[in-house]
């Protein structure tokens, strides 16, 4: 259990360090982030049970699985922020996409 949280902690301190200059902070503790976490977990442990996917290591599996996971939602994040001080350009783009 103690390696699984290292690795979970590793990924995403990778995930920060990886965009460091624009300022990444993921707080494990955000009330959106934690059922997205329960989420892929229960993804990973359900992979590792199905044959399907033939895991070799497991390890990297959990961790690649948590970077994406932090990844995705800091994008997210960013975007959302970026709308909101931005507004104009979101209401151009919706305008152009009614017409489509």
């Amino acid at each position: 259990m103690r390696r699984f949280i290292g690795i979970i902690l590793n990924a995403k301190y990778r995930v920060e360090k990886d965009h460091q200059d624009i300022g990444v902070l993921i707080p494990l503790d955000d009330e959106e982030l934690k059922p997205l976490m329960t989420k892929a977990l229960r993804r990973y442990f359900n992979a590792l049970r199905s044959n399907e996917k033939h895991i070799k290591n497991v390890e990297n599996y959990l961790y690649g699985t948590m970077q994406n996971l932090f990844g995705v939602w800091w994008n997210k994040q960013a975007a959302r922020e970026y709308a909101a001080k931005h507004p104009e350009e979101f209401k151009e783009q919706e305008a152009h996409s009614d017409w489509l």
